[in-house]
């Protein structure tokens, strides 16, 4: 597994600033936490469940490649799975705002 966070720089109220993503072998996302602005966070994938909202296309082996988009610049770095499983964690505990009406 490997994992990475993303840092985004804008100041969208409605799209995450930064997000946690664990990655499987082929790169792809099985877990991710994601923190807004205005205070949200919102944990998709195993028990949380919602894989719909994981990304469609495995992460680049080189995270230099993702450098943004409309959504503003991405500043992109591995981190531990200390760090992720805490941050994780963490998500768990907090209550999950206007999302679980959907779900």
């Amino acid at each position: 597994m490997d994992y990475v966070l993303l840092e985004w720089d804008h100041d969208l109220d409605d799209e995450p600033y930064l997000v946690y993503s664990e990655l499987d072998e082929k790169r792809m996302e099985r877990r991710k936490v994601e923190f807004f602005r205005g205070g949200l966070c919102f944990a998709y994938g195993a028990e949380r469940g919602n894989d719909g909202a994981l990304a469609e296309k495995p992460f680049p082996e080189d995270l230099r490649e993702i450098t943004g988009g409309e959504e503003g610049e991405c500043t992109v770095r591995s981190i531990s799975r200390q760090l992720f499983q805490e941050i994780w964690y963490q998500a768990q505990e907090r209550p999950d705002g206007f999302m679980s009406m959907f779900f």
